[in-house]
């Protein structure tokens, strides 16, 4: 059958469209690309030639960017082959110069557009990289993927490679659909003489469309379906108040802690030697710390609206819904210091609502666990009960433990909620 003049411009125009939707993606693809900088000679007299040697509280080291801006407020950049763990920080004048030494680390708000270039590092040679020496001009970049900061999760991969299949089906359903609209608008505008043709539509193009839109979202669903159940389904025991601490690190128990939203600050608590929630030995901070390696099962609540947990770097979003206490789990594979975000808009610091997340070394948490639940139980009963020296009367009222925190976690435990999605209580 011959080609008609009309159905080969046609066929130039829509070809024409693809190519264009193509590159207006690849276009958008290069403007959102990694950011690529260098070390640079710094602000007011900072050093940000990095020495050959592991960072120490008696050695800080701090480094500039020629653009640091684009970069996030922590996590880790890659110079050379090796990476490096590090925080934004602000500085104080001390005789017009800039001190990063006494620097508080920056990560958020109008600060940062004022110093986004000062950084301080937490760590070399992460992940088993080589430490080596960077002088000014050292190319930086950030480690990780265009959409993605680095993966710690155990599970992270196939959540990785769930995003990246939807994305192509929707990027190729995107692609042509644009295109197909852009040569609509070329070939079929309204001009003297144009006469509109009427259809009622193609059934049999409608039914396929709609089945192979059935096809797609099912192969999702089964694709999925055993990364749901890891993630969602299949939580780790929790031993708390079941064993105590020592004997739940013997076994390698689950890391059981609590977690509390509330505008704008998270809470976390861990239970002390006792093994138990709600005593004197509690651990209460407004950070999180853990182990490597180790299942890390959380529990969360909310006091006012609904938050949502948003560990980046461990594939994690958990709501937290008013009266509910919601669990959750991960396993990190390295340690490092990450970011704590809320996903969810609560109000108008939402933005400020983060913290951060320590990953550390199964010796480093146990050292950690045993002084912190020392310090709370001596300022919460006075002492340690065990003492034959201990007097009762030392210990402060229960409505007065955990210093500020102390009403979020009495609410805590005199507030029995729905666990999760099933019909277990909190008792």
């Amino acid at each position: 059958m011959a080609i008609s003049p009309e159905q080969r411009k046609h066929a130039v125009v829509l070809a024409g469209s693809i190519l264009a939707v193509v590159g207006l993606c690849w276009l958008m693809k290069v403007w959102f690309s990694l950011p690529v900088t260098t070390l640079t000679a710094g602000e007011r007299g900072i050093t940000t030639n990095l020495p050959a040697e592991q960072v120490s509280a008696a050695k800080p080291q701090f480094f500039t960017l020629a653009d640091g801006a684009s970069f996030d407020g922590q996590g880790k950049v890659v110079i050379g082959e090796e990476q490096i763990e590090f925080i934004r920080v602000s500085g104080e004048k001390v005789d017009d110069k800039l001190d990063v030494a006494k620097g508080q680390p920056l990560t958020k708000g109008r600060l940062v557009a004022r110093n986004p270039n000062t950084f301080k590092v937490v760590n070399r040679g992460s992940n088993d990289t080589p430490i080596a020496a960077h002088s000014i001009g050292a190319e930086v970049t950030p480690h990780a993927t265009l959409f993605f900061p680095e993966n710690n999760a155990s599970f992270g991969a196939p959540v990785d490679e769930l995003f990246y299949l939807i994305l192509w089906i929707t990027g190729i359903a995107f692609i042509l659909t644009e295109a197909f609209l852009l040569f609509c608008l070329i070939c079929f505008w309204d001009r003297p003489g144009r006469v509109a043709f009427y259809t009622t539509g193609h059934h049999k193009f409608e039914v396929g469309a709609t089945l192979l839109v059935v096809v797609i979202l099912v192969m999702i669903a089964l694709v999925q379906s055993e990364m749901w159940a890891q993630m969602k389904e299949i939580l780790p025991q929790s031993y708390a108040g079941k064993e105590d601490f020592e004997t739940q690190e013997k076994n390698e128990r689950a890391v059981h802690v609590q977690v509390i939203g509330m505008r704008f600050k998270w809470y976390f608590r861990n239970p002390g030697l006792d093994g138990r929630f709600g005593t004197g030995d509690d651990i209460t901070t407004p950070t999180l710390t853990v182990p490597v390696g180790r299942d890390i099962l959380f529990h969360i609540r909310s006091q006012d609206v609904i938050h949502s947990l948003f560990l980046p770097n461990f594939r994690v979003k958990q709501d937290a819904v008013p009266g509910m206490a919601i669990p959750g789990w991960f396993r990190a594979m390295n340690t490092g210091n990450f970011q704590i975000m809320c996903a969810e808009l609560c109000g108008e610091g939402h933005t400020t609502m983060g913290t951060t997340l320590y990953i550390t070394s199964q010796d480093e948490y146990r050292a950690w666990v045993r002084e912190k639940s020392a310090e709370w139980r001596d300022i919460n009963l006075g002492g340690d009960p065990a003492d034959p020296d201990y007097d009762p009367e030392d210990a402060e009222a229960r409505v007065d433990w955990w210093s500020d925190q102390g009403k979020f976690w009495n609410w805590w435990d005199n507030n029995p909620v729905r666990v999760g999605y099933a019909e277990d209580y909190v008792k």
